[in-house]
């Protein structure tokens, strides 16, 4: 990816992160929708490695250290975000600032799940 969009994308992130602290981990459908709860699209996670490409303020990846989940992965390109998942999961994840175009020492073969949230 370009140079330029990856430094804008990243201040773009780090202006907003804030904005994202605390809110729901998991995307909602819409206001009559099931919830991933019900919808339980990861299956039983448990004993599984798990890899969050766009990992932001780390609360999915919580959401899947709560599910019991052996290892949690994540990588994002915003600094802040990157920080305050830090901060949130208190070392209980192996976390990356990087854009996700680049491996900054993420493990092939490793997971059993990678996944991503709302990125475009």
């Amino acid at each position: 990816m370009d140079a330029k969009v990856l430094t804008t994308n990243k201040q773009s992130w780090n202006e907003v992160a804030e904005r994202f602290y605390g809110r729901n981990p998991l995307p909602e459908y819409g206001p009559l929708a099931p919830t991933e709860v019900e919808l339980n699209l990861f299956g039983n996670v448990s004993n599984l490695n798990v890899l969050d490409i766009g990992c932001g303020s780390g609360h999915s990846l919580e959401y899947m250290l709560n599910r019991n989940v052996a290892e949690a992965w994540g990588i994002d390109l915003s600094t802040k975000q990157i920080e305050a998942a830090r901060n949130l999961l208190g070392g209980r994840a192996e976390l990356f600032e990087a854009p996700m175009e680049e491996n900054p020492g993420i493990p092939h073969n490793h997971f059993d799940i990678v996944y991503s949230i709302y990125l475009k």
